[in-house]
């Protein structure tokens, strides 16, 4: 019975492959679920950002982008920018664009004014950048509550103005010919995710994340208007 018993055992060779063995695949499935949980949080925040470019674009597209005369209305941009940022940094303590130690995060701002398969793009054909545009004094009171993001002009002084990434090509790509003049307010957003877990092959890859994010709504404003008959 007793040597019945021992008979059992494995050996200490073959113990010793099994615990390497069962090592390895635990080294895997923790890879894995750390994996899955750092790309919980890139979703979570490209959720966020997402959530600030559809806000920002509907609250311009309820604005007016140029005057009468046809020159653009600054404000409506340091507006719609505001709006972004007050929708995606609630408070300082959940804000997921910040410039300190990570400079290539922005937002730009362009209307477009189409007219079958041409348009013309506003305030020029790269945007209106945040970076570029981030001391306007319009940010300050009286006229606006400075966001959280903004608060800190310091974190901003070294960042690195975007251009929009919809080219004059692409644009013209989509312009239906036959469709009726209109105009359009395109919010882009330029953010680099921090990974969180900092997995050892995931940060070599690309830490941070760089994600881009648009969105687009009419805005009537920007329409092109008939050239009177002489």
């Amino acid at each position: 019975m007793r040597k019945k018993f021992f008979s059992l055992h494995l050996p200490r060779k073959e113990r010793a492959q099994s615990f390497v063995e069962l090592m390895l695949v635990a080294t895997v499935l923790a890879f894995m679920l750390a994996a899955v949980v750092e790309f919980g949080f890139l979703m979570n925040n490209y959720i966020a950002v997402l959530n600030a470019a559809r806000e920002a674009a509907r609250f311009a597209s309820n604005s007016v982008a140029i005057s009468e005369t046809g020159a653009n209305i600054q404000e409506f941009y340091v507006t719609t920018s505001i709006r972004a940022l007050s929708v995606l940094c609630p408070n300082a303590a959940n804000c997921p664009i910040r410039l300190t130690g990570r400079n290539r995060d922005d937002i730009v701002i362009s209307v477009l004014s189409i007219s079958g398969a041409s348009y013309a793009r506003f305030p020029d054909s790269n945007g209106w950048s945040l970076c570029e545009n981030h001391n306007d004094q319009l940010f300050f009171p009286p006229y606006h509550q400075t966001p959280v993001a903004l608060q800190d002009q310091s974190a901003w002084e070294n960042c690195t103005v975007r251009s929009s990434q919809l080219t004059p090509s692409r644009i013209l790509s989509i312009l239906d010919p036959n469709a009726p003049p209109s105009g359009v307010v395109l919010v882009e957003i330029f953010y680099n995710y921090p990974q969180v877990l900092g997995l050892p092959l995931l940060a070599d890859f690309a830490n941070p994340i760089p994600v881009y994010i648009y969105s687009a709504m009419p805005l009537s404003s920007a329409e092109p208007t008939a050239t009177p008959s002489p």
